[in-house]
């Protein structure tokens, strides 16, 4: 209550001394209107209230207190005198040696009082200032403080929630770039920004490739863009911005490199956090660009699962991007979507001369359905070569998208080039293949159905001398079988 008062006073100051100093002024005349400033009486009501606003509000307010009680016993003295007021009736009327003194003393001790407990006020007011200043500059550090605080403790959650689930990350990065694994380089460059927004928290990214030819970088795919951005910024130039400069030196960039280099900062458009390469033989082949990402996402795992995904991207960029070169006029059966046989025997041919040139594995296999006559007669022959299609979309899935899968000369045969894979591995893969094809489910009409399938391999070896003796072998395998 007091401190309501209080700060309702201060609203009105100076407007409540001048309304005190009159209504004692008022009071005066009526009361006592031949002793002007009441200087007779030994309790003086304007040398309390000159003391009280001294003390209340300093030695400036009572020197004003005092200024304006002399304005109102001077007035209430011409009052008094009234209407034969002159100059010398005033000064007849305080010439006398009593009111002289009295009136002495008054102005006296109400300055001495006004400086006295003024001054003392406004050394505690001043000592009370500086103390209500501290505390607010403490209560503003505590606050600075308690919101770093927050941002701390929301940093140490994300990195113990990614120290705790750390394997299970990099189990399901891993298995989330390999589930990606596919041919169809539509589906691949979406599917990498979807593992960068995942596994990092990006808000807004895009995935770049780089044209050397013409010093400018495309886009290919984009998380967060707005129609009208994606227009703009279709292409753009390798030079003057982040993502050229990481492109042209195959650096990785982070947002905290522009506190130390002042050429990234000058041609820095707040359009890069993280900044990654994307490296095929040994070349930047593309861009995966975070352009907006939160606080507490921003971090050095950040930066490390990009560019992991960056890694584990690259293969299957590689091998989709060669396979999309080789068969980009070829034509696809318009029921199991294959690429016809003879797109079979130009991409076999050219695998085989890399990699005999580069000493490098290569494996082919055939795979037939062998009871296509029961699945026709249940159902029909177009789903019978449906089913075939979801065959070879198993051995996709097997493969883990490093294979080219083609239609093979009989109506239910398909081949598969398997780059990188010797003869080994190519046995471990058949024996792998039979068993996970046994349990695996597949369904005409909703209906289960049992397909069967018979395998021929081959792989290249010193005494192999071309691709049709790697089809011969294969072949040759295959009729074996089914003596």
């Amino acid at each position: 209550m007091i401190t309501k008062i209080i700060s309702l006073l201060k609203k009105i100051y100076p407007g409540e001394i001048i309304f005190t100093v009159t209504i004692i002024g008022i009071l005066n005349y009526y009361i006592s209107s031949e002793d002007p400033g009441l200087l007779n009486v030994s309790f003086n009501p304007y040398l309390t209230v000159i003391i009280f606003f001294s003390i209340f509000y300093g030695k400036l307010s009572g020197i004003f207190t005092l200024v304006l009680s002399v304005i109102i016993i001077i007035i209430n003295s011409i009052i008094m005198i009234y209407p034969t007021f002159h100059i010398q009736k005033l000064i007849d009327l305080y010439s006398s040696s009593d009111r002289y003194n009295l009136s002495i003393q008054f102005i006296f001790v109400s300055f001495i009082a006004s400086i006295i407990f003024g001054e003392i006020r406004d050394t505690l007011g001043n000592r009370i200032q500086h103390y209500k200043d501290k505390n607010e500059t403490l209560r503003k550090k505590n606050v600075k403080l308690q919101h770093e605080l927050d941002a701390v403790s929301l940093i140490n959650e994300e990195y113990q929630d990614r120290i705790l689930g750390q394997q299970n990350s990099l189990i399901s990065l891993y298995s989330t770039m390999i589930a990606l694994n596919s041919l169809d380089l539509k589906k691949i460059y979406p599917n990498i920004l979807d593992a960068v927004v995942k596994f990092s928290g990006a808000t807004r990214c895009s995935l770049w490739q780089y044209h050397r030819d013409d010093s400018s970088l495309k886009l290919l795919s984009s998380y967060g863009w707005k129609e009208s951005d994606i227009k703009l910024n279709s292409s753009i130039s390798d030079s003057d911005n982040i993502t050229g400069w990481v492109a042209r030196n195959n650096v990785i960039f982070s947002v905290k490199m522009l506190q130390k280099n002042k050429k990234l900062h000058d041609i820095d458009s707040k359009q890069n956090i993280i900044t990654v390469p994307v490296n095929i033989n040994n070349q930047v082949w593309g861009i995966i660009n975070i352009e907006e990402i939160p606080f507490v996402k921003y971090n050095l795992y950040s930066e490390q699962l990009v560019t992991m995904i960056s890694d584990l991207a690259a293969p299957t960029i590689n091998n989709a991007t060669r396979f999309s070169e080789i068969t980009k006029k070829g034509e696809t059966d318009p029921i199991t979507g294959l690429y016809s046989v003879d797109e079979l025997f130009t991409v076999l041919d050219k695998e085989f001369t890399r990699s005999s040139s580069e000493n490098l594995n290569l494996s082919f296999l055939i795979i037939e359905l062998s009871n296509p006559e029961e699945l026709v007669e249940s159902y029909s022959n177009k789903e019978a070569l449906q089913l075939l299609k979801d065959i070879s979309q198993f051995v996709m899935q097997t493969t883990k998208g490093k294979s080219m899968i083609f239609q093979y000369k009989e109506k239910f045969q398909f081949s598969v080039i398997l780059p990188n894979m010797d003869y080994d591995g190519a046995v471990m893969f058949c024996l792998n293949l039979i068993e996970q094809h046994s349990s695996h489910y597949y369904s005409i009409r909703g209906e289960q159905v049992y397909p069967e399938i018979i395998l021929g391999y081959s792989s290249l070896r010193p005494n192999i001398e071309s691709s049709e003796d790697l089809l011969l072998l294969a072949e040759n395998l295959l009729m074996m079988q089914k003596l």
